[in-house]
């Protein structure tokens, strides 16, 4: 389990972004259900493949599925977090393409940005919006041994040439340096987006706000909670059993 940051660097900026954040443990999807659910009214839910379903909440997180699931997951995440990969990675076959494509389970994304890294491709994968960030996470944590490599190789030689630019600023070039860029750009996200979104400070408060909520309730990455509880387990080994005992299948 990979601990939340609350180091000097996150809290250096911070641009008053607490009072956005959301509740940290219950589903915050309700403003938009309704919403997600007019979109695809006409197809029966039996028939529907519910990983092409995607819900924005008020704080800015993703909810793939169905937002009438029986079974509700949030994750804590954090894009730089080893166990977050492997659960993504390992997760994939059963958790997205049988109990989300079912209708059965929804999952809510919540990163945390705990570090430098972590903030940009946050950024990116927020960046893509939607289904894009449910897709976008999923290729970053499949790929994280080469960027994050690069990433780190960036912090400890170069960052210190960077302290003088704004905290996007920062951030951007660590990203740049991570070549989450360059994948996000053969994804088919524009230059133009992405550079709209490494000037969105309000996108980067949105991140800290939530992180912000994610440390007062958590312990480390990633973090569950089913239906409301959060649970112990942080392996798809763990939380599998959970699942199913819930509803999902």
């Amino acid at each position: 389990m990979n601990r939340p940051t609350s180091a000097a660097f996150i809290a250096a900026i911070i641009f008053g972004t607490a009072a956005h954040a959301v509740p940290p443990t219950k589903s915050s999807a309700k403003p938009t259900v309704r919403a997600a659910a007019a979109t695809a009214a006409k197809v029966p839910d039996a028939q529907r493949d519910w990983t092409k379903v995607a819900t924005n909440t008020p704080a800015g997180n993703v909810i793939l599925g169905n937002p009438r699931a029986r079974v509700k997951v949030i994750e804590y995440l954090s894009f730089t977090c080893s166990h977050c990969a492997a659960f993504s990675v390992e997760s994939g076959p059963v958790l997205k393409e049988q109990f989300i494509r079912s209708g059965s389970v929804s999952i809510e994304y919540r990163p945390i940005g705990r570090d430098l890294p972590d903030l940009g491709a946050t950024i990116l994968a927020r960046c893509a919006g939607g289904l894009g960030f449910a897709n976008a996470a999923e290729e970053i944590f499949a790929r994280q041994p080469e960027w994050l490599s690069l990433a780190m190789g960036f912090m400890e030689r170069d960052a210190k040439r960077f302290v003088l630019d704004t905290p996007l600023g920062q951030i951007r070039a660590a990203t740049q340096a991570s070549g989450l860029i360059d994948l996000m750009l053969a994804r088919g996200l524009s230059r133009e987006r992405i550079d709209a979104c490494f000037a969105d400070k309000k996108l980067l408060g949105s991140i800290l706000a939530n992180g912000d909520a994610a440390r007062k309730v958590i312990t480390g990455t990633p973090a569950i909670v089913i239906n409301g509880t959060m649970v112990k387990e942080l392996t798809w080994a763990g939380v599998e059993p959970l699942l199913r005992a819930g509803g999902a299948r």
